[in-house]
């Protein structure tokens, strides 16, 4: 799953990387039995794999609504919070039923692009 933090541009590179590896760090810090920095997968254990790498120069996305090269042609879906729960799986979201999502709850990633966090006032809330 990838967690998408609107910045509108307002940040360099350098401060919206640094912002992500300083994110993922708390979320590790704050649950480290469900959570894992460990890039190699066999000695993850099972843990979700917090990605702060994924936020490179020149590296690819999985945009959104885009069909991911995978069995059953499964979509890359937007999601409201109340859908992230245990047994989400990626296959749940696929090329046939994503027009009837998106007619019953509309594109809910309009705006994204246009919306921005403050990174500051997150950061002091994380410490807070």
């Amino acid at each position: 799953m990838h967690v998408f933090l609107p910045l509108k541009a307002q940040y360099s590179y350098e401060e919206a990387r640094d912002f992500t590896k300083l994110i993922c760090i708390h979320i590790q810090q704050k649950i480290p039995e469900l959570t894992t920095l460990e890039r190699t997968k066999s000695k993850r254990g099972g843990k979700i794999y917090l990605d702060y790498l994924q936020n490179r120069k020149g590296q690819t996305i999985a945009t959104p609504y885009c069909v991911r090269p995978k069995e059953g042609a499964p979509v890359s879906a937007p999601l409201e919070w109340k859908e992230v729960k245990k047994g989400l799986k990626i296959q749940d979201f696929h090329i046939k039923n994503m027009p009837k999502r998106i007619k019953e709850k509309g594109d809910l990633f309009n705006g994204m692009l246009n919306a921005s966090i403050d990174m500051f006032e997150v950061l002091e809330r994380m410490n807070g």
